[in-house]
């Protein structure tokens, strides 16, 4: 079993940036990994990481703590040879398949193969009907959908994929300081790390604790209250993340305020502070 990590808007950046990133990504996550003492190994290919870990239910629960992943799929995986990948197929469809129910092969592949992706589709959806009878194809609505993607000599199936948090690397966009004291301070200073921002957070310590288990590495402003910490900020330069949607008259005084909150509904911002607390 390998765990499939994707990540999304960090493709889309230059080569040079797109390295960086992903070096980043691939040492938040054993960061991650390291504080909770669940042991991996990483492998980093363009557009995924590839994970092994024992504790599988540890791994995506940590997975899902770390920004810049946005989906986990526990995959099996298998050799790209057509005979080979369609045996496999079957069996696993035998796994998850039973009579009645509808299924679908979604199909992609990279690198140079004697078939195309929806020939494999087509070859691998007439397996799963040969190996369990009973089930139907359905590609709109199926009861389950068997994801097969084939990178060069290798092949990995799955039929699960668990949203991560996305957003960038955590430390790869500067620091900011944070205040923490109520359910809207701990999301906002959650959607700015979301962003890659490492935040120093004053406030109460539950959220601070909350916070902590998104970055295992979190640093903290004790006994500091917001004239202090925006005092702080001027003096350092460093940005300020406030719990407030609008800016407060008279504001500013030479730092550089961030309101992360800016058009989420109290109902947006009590579901992201249990996904901090939960997840």
């Amino acid at each position: 079993m390998v765990l499939l990590v994707r990540y999304g808007e960090m493709s889309l950046k230059s080569p040079y940036v797109r390295r960086q990133l992903e070096d980043r990504l691939a040492s938040n996550a054993h960061e991650m990994f390291a504080a909770a003492g669940v042991e991996c190994v990483i492998r980093r290919e363009r557009g995924r990481l590839w994970v092994h870990a024992d504790d599988e239910v540890a791994a995506v629960r940590l997975l899902g703590r770390v920004f810049g992943i946005v989906s986990i799929s526990p995959a099996m995986e298998a050799s790209s040879d057509l005979e080979t990948l369609a045996k496999f197929v079957g069996d696993y469809g035998r796994l998850w398949l039973k009579r009645d129910m509808t299924f679908a092969i979604r199909a992609q592949r990279s690198g140079q193969h004697p078939y195309t992706s929806q020939d494999l589709a087509r070859v691998l959806g007439q397996v799963v009907r040969d190996a369990i009878p009973g089930v139907t194809v359905n590609l709109d609505a199926p009861d389950r959908t068997i994801h097969v993607e084939v990178r060069g000599p290798r092949a990995y199936v799955f039929h699960e994929i668990m949203d991560g948090p996305g957003g960038l690397p955590l430390g790869s966009q500067g620091e900011v300081y944070a205040l923490a004291n109520d359910d809207a301070g701990m999301v906002a200073t959650w959607l700015i790390m979301r962003r890659g921002c490492r935040a120093k957070v004053a406030g109460h310590a539950p959220r601070v604790a909350a916070l902590r288990r998104w970055d295992p590495q979190l640093k903290t402003l004790e006994h500091v209250e917001e004239a202090e910490l925006s005092a702080l900020a001027a003096d350092k330069r460093v940005p300020l993340v406030l719990p407030t949607r609008v800016p407060s008259p008279g504001s500013g005084g030479g730092v550089f305020r961030m309101y992360p909150l800016a058009g989420l509904s109290d109902g947006e911002v009590q579901a992201l502070a249990r996904r901090v607390r939960e997840s």
